[in-house]
């Protein structure tokens, strides 16, 4: 196709290779989680599954507040240079679990005193521990990224997927419903993490090194911006999906979680590139804007077009297996509908990002960019969920995306592709 066919820069070029592992990884565990999703669906029907959904969302939010940026931190200063892969991996592995054992502690008495319904706290605190392996196993991974081991990374991902889904499916076939799918989660990320730290080991990297308060003040600062907008994100993304369940309750959640689980498993497509433009981008900012702007239109370009396939397959191959294999949840059709046309702004959006992320300039002015669409999503969701319930959800969240992009493209253009 004219338009489409255009000459790479050789560094776009290296960057598509290395992000082919990623997505080809990304890829395979996208299918296995997209029938793992439709098993899931039918064997714990809506209601069950819109409580999955809760728990799954607990577990989202959780995990950013213990990660709280180290891992964006991590790769930006190990592709810079600037710092000891031993040093930064046990500082902000011992980082992350004291977090999440103090946050632990303090989101199981809230949720005890504030949520009428047990067994849902009980699930919700069984995924939020799933965060605790997972620490250490994101901040293995994301050594592998920055020395830009993609292979690695992208095995890890494959194990994590296939893990999760062996062990869901054989203890929801011995009887443990929504528990036993929640377990499995626990059950995928151990497995994460002991693959990642036996790569790490056959790479001959060194992990282990002495804590120095100098070093974790110096993650700390850091990691702030990303930590806060990675916040920020995870609200905007599970946000409709806990209020749905506390003002309409699980049916239709689980109902608006069916649809939105298959916009979730696109992600996939721009983060792969978004992973690898990352520390590549961050080598650039300091002396070769011409370059990251090259970069920046050729990604989006790649964006565009993969977007509009995924468009018309979404839309095209999603609603028959819907009537197929899951009859219960047809309502979740039109939310599909609805949420497909957020695909080409969250396929440019993702990448787009990285531009601003890489970079400790613009990190302020981003977390006024998330700021906004959020308190966007929640006041609409406010307003609109009691009403309409998921249908509300799905559109608020098609308008949330393009206002992201909005003011993401415009930033980049006004403010620094101009300097």
């Amino acid at each position: 196709m004219p338009g489409v066919q255009i000459p790479l820069h050789p560094q776009m070029k290296s960057i598509l290779k290395q992000t082919s592992w990623l997505f080809g990884a990304q890829a395979l565990g996208r299918i296995i989680g997209f029938f793992y999703t439709i098993y899931l669906a039918r064997s714990l029907g809506v209601e069950d599954f819109g409580l999955y959904s809760v728990a799954l969302a607990y577990y989202s939010l959780f995990a950013a507040f213990a990660d709280f940026g180290f891992s964006r931190f991590l790769i930006r200063e190990i592709a810079k240079g600037s710092i000891k892969i031993a040093e930064v991996f046990s500082n902000i592995s011992i980082l992350r679990l004291t977090i999440t054992s103090l946050l632990f502690a303090v989101f199981s008495l809230v949720l005890y005193i504030f949520d009428p319904d047990k067994f849902r706290v009980g699930l919700s605190l069984l995924a939020i521990l799933t965060v605790l392996p997972a620490s250490v196993a994101q901040t293995a991974d994301s050594i592998f990224i920055a020395v830009q081991k993609m292979k690695l990374s992208a095995l890890s991902l494959v194990v994590l997927n296939v893990a999760t889904t062996l062990a869901g499916i054989f203890l929801l076939n011995s009887g443990f419903g929504t528990t036993g799918a929640v377990v499995a989660l626990i059950v995928g990320q151990v497995a994460y993490l002991v693959v990642t730290l036996a790569l790490l080991k056959f790479q001959k990297m060194a992990l282990l090194s002495f804590i120095k308060t100098k070093v974790l003040i110096k993650v700390i600062k850091g990691a702030l911006p990303y930590g806060l907008l990675a916040i920020l994100g995870l609200i905007y993304f599970r946000i409709d999906t806990l209020l749905l369940s506390y003002m309409r309750g699980n049916f239709e959640t689980g109902i608006y979680s069916a649809g939105y689980k298959f916009l979730e498993a696109l992600v996939f497509i721009p983060s792969s590139l978004a992973i690898v433009l990352f520390p590549t981008l961050a080598k650039l900012h300091d002396h070769d804007l011409t370059k990251i702007k090259l970069l920046f239109s050729q990604s989006v370009k790649t964006m565009v077009f993969l977007s509009a396939l995924v468009f018309l397959a979404y839309n095209l191959i999603l609603p028959p297996l819907i009537r197929f294999f899951l009859p219960s949840y047809l309502p979740a059709i039109e939310v599909i509908r609805i949420l497909s046309l957020t695909v080409p702004f969250m396929f440019i959006y993702v990448p787009a990002s990285q531009i601003l992320l890489s970079t400790d300039k613009y990190l302020k002015q981003v977390i006024l960019i998330s700021l906004l669409p959020l308190l966007f999503n929640i006041i609409l969701n406010l307003i609109f969920i009691p009403r309409f319930g998921f249908l509300a959800a799905s559109w608020i969240t098609v308008a949330s995306d393009i206002l992201s992009t909005a003011l993401i493209i415009f930033f980049i253009r006004k403010f620094i592709f101009k300097r």
